[in-house]
């Protein structure tokens, strides 16, 4: 079984999703095109992994469930060791380079970098907003997971956003020192 499986029974220890919602919530640490995700939730459907119920409002949507044999896996897996993450930036290869870039350039760089963060760090406390509003303690519970991974990200937003303030600031001294030279 490939990584994304096990990742999607994870999703449903939470509760029963669609395949859209599963697609939601796996963007905060996992990315896989929708294709995938039904491929995977298929394989695990025939291996009983999950079972499967239509919606009552909308006949097309279908709801999965974690079955008892799915968390059976899940539990194995978790104690498995945990692969090195992965990391594909292009940011970080183009700003490799800033050495022969223009001070504009690397600027627009920086730039374009410091508003994706704002937009992901805005768009991670809504999550949190939506977390902070839950009061029933079997629903924070089953919400702990997920309050750790957003936690993160709105972290790693923060830090992203001093690293470019950072680095902006090398910039104008590296370009300030070049014309005193």
């Amino acid at each position: 079984m490939n990584t994304l499986s096990y990742i999607l029974l994870c999703m449903l220890v939470r509760k029963p999703c669609t395949g859209y919602e599963l697609k939601q919530y796996l963007s905060l640490f996992w990315e896989a095109h929708h294709s995938q995700i039904y491929t995977s939730l298929a394989k695990l459907l025939k291996e009983e992994y999950v079972s499967v119920e239509n919606d009552e409002k909308h006949s097309q949507k279908k709801i999965y469930h974690l079955t008892k044999k799915g968390e059976n896996i899940v539990n194995t897996w978790i104690q498995e060791e945990t692969k090195e993450p992965s990391q594909k930036d292009e940011f970080l290869a183009k700003i490799y380079v800033a050495s022969i870039l223009d001070k504009d350039t690397v600027k627009g760089l920086l730039f374009e970098r410091k508003q994706h963060q704002l937009k992901m760090l805005k768009k991670n406390q809504a999550k949190q907003a939506q977390i902070d509003q839950l009061t029933d303690p079997e629903e924070q519970k089953k919400n702990f997971g997920r309050f750790l991974v957003i936690q993160r990200r709105i972290r790693m937003c923060e830090e992203e956003l001093r690293w470019c303030q950072w680095a902006e600031e090398q910039v104008e001294q590296l370009f300030s020192s070049k014309l005193d030279d």
